[in-house]
């Protein structure tokens, strides 16, 4: 799970290092319900892949302008297996396959939970 949000995290949005997105959906429950927010390093693609295991924002594939948090489970001939922790409530990898680079928006590095 991605860390609270700290002051670090705070200074990097405000100097535009940082996005942030408003979660959505249930496909990431519990690790993020909807109504939290989370605050993502965008990636270029001169970055390194983010690490397995990683919460990512992608392009979804099959659906023009909508972005998809799911979990970086693997790699498969250089693209990103992407997954849902909700399967039940997921639209992730299993059902589109594993997505191009040019996908990945950026990296989730800290989270604001819904209270």
């Amino acid at each position: 799970m991605p860390p609270a949000i700290n002051l670090r995290e705070l200074l990097l949005l405000a100097v535009r290092r940082r996005r942030h997105l408003r979660v959505d959906g249930f496909s990431m429950a519990p690790t993020l319900i909807p109504g939290d927010r989370v605050l993502i390093s965008p990636s270029s693609a001169d970055d390194p892949l983010p690490i397995i295991d990683s919460i990512v924002v992608a392009w979804h594939p099959d659906r023009t302008g909508t972005r998809v948090i799911k979990r970086l489970t693997g790699f498969s001939q250089g693209r990103l297996l992407l997954h849902g922790d909700n399967p039940a409530e997921s639209s992730d990898s299993r059902q589109f396959g594993p997505l191009e680079r040019r996908h990945l928006i950026g990296v989730v590095t800290s989270v604001v939970h819904r209270d």
